[in-house]
């Protein structure tokens, strides 16, 4: 997802109730196969990125689960010599922006994982801090490990026990059915101050985002004196605004930095709530795609 205007500083608390979760299997065939594990690295506004290598050239790619396609920098791609190609297909991300050149690459690594033949995007936004984005065309293949507290990242076969992933802890996680949308993007219902609203899951947005049309659904008046204008391009604005809880199962976040942006601005991904990176690094998050479950518990447990 495109960098938000402004960054809200803090971090809101995160509380889990411990219940009878699904543990990692001790029996052989029901063992996770990692096929990569990477080091995770903090960017300035809270994003992550990981190491990748491209026609075996060291870059870092941020990773996007709000993405669409995994992108590289024009100037990357011209440094590697790679043949950029004007595709058919246009992919429109956040605030309109583009996606209608790629590059196609022979060999991309992330730790010991190679894949051959994969179709790159040309970046069309700034990224100051990275080469690239790493986004769901690939990370749905996988399930995904966020290791935050250990700056950590993994991709483990889908090859396993149905429920039987949470290895890192024995006190209990929640388990939350997920859609996965056509696009590779994480949809799940959550509670903001106690009413449902679907949120998609995407380490990409610095914070999290809630659009104008569900604020309003959510009683909030669009000229309440509450809302604070963060940022405004002429074309999008960027409100902040006092939210007291964020649900999901028995996860809550305690008075979470949520803004409040204009339709337009999020209307590409296909819900009411973008759930950003600064709200997600209080957990440990496994997304299993295969299964549509996603499993969570404090970034701590262990």
């Amino acid at each position: 997802m495109i960098k938000p205007l402004i960054l809200c500083a803090g971090m809101a608390l995160f509380w889990v109730s411990s219940s009878p979760g699904a543990l990692a299997a001790s029996a052989p065939e029901c063992q996770l196969t990692r096929l990569a594990t990477v080091r995770t690295d903090t960017m300035p506004d809270g994003r992550i990125k990981i190491p990748v290598t491209v026609e075996d050239h060291p870059l870092s790619f941020m990773v996007d689960t709000g993405g669409i396609s995994t992108t590289i920098k024009w100037e990357q791609a011209k440094q590697l010599g790679l043949a950029v190609k004007q595709t058919s297909q246009k992919l429109v991300g956040v605030a309109d922006s583009m996606l209608n050149f790629y590059v196609t690459s022979d060999h991309l690594s992330v730790g010991e994982l190679r894949v051959k033949d994969l179709p790159i995007y040309i970046e069309a936004r700034a990224l100051a801090d990275a080469d690239g984005t790493f986004a769901p065309d690939m990370l749905k293949g996988y399930d995904v490990d966020f290791d935050f507290a250990h700056n950590s990242l993994s991709l483990i076969s889908q090859d396993h026990c149905p429920g039987q992933v949470v290895y890192w802890t024995t006190t209990g996680s929640i388990v939350i059915p997920m859609d996965v949308a056509r696009n590779g993007h994480v949809r799940f219902p959550v509670k903001i101050d106690g009413m449902t609203i679907m949120a998609i899951l995407d380490t990409g947005s610095a914070l999290s985002l809630i659009s104008m049309k569900a604020a309003a659904q959510l009683g909030i008046d669009p000229k309440a004196p509450e809302l604070t204008l963060m940022g405004d391009t002429g074309q999008y604005q960027i409100y902040a605004y006092p939210f007291h809880s964020l649900d999901f199962g028995r996860v809550s976040l305690r008075n979470p930095h949520i803004a409040i942006a204009s339709d337009s601005f999020i209307k590409g991904l296909g819900g009411d709530l973008v759930l950003g990176i600064e709200a997600l690094r209080q957990m440990h998050l496994y997304i299993a795609y295969g299964e549509k479950k996603l499993y969570i518990t404090a970034a701590q447990a262990n």
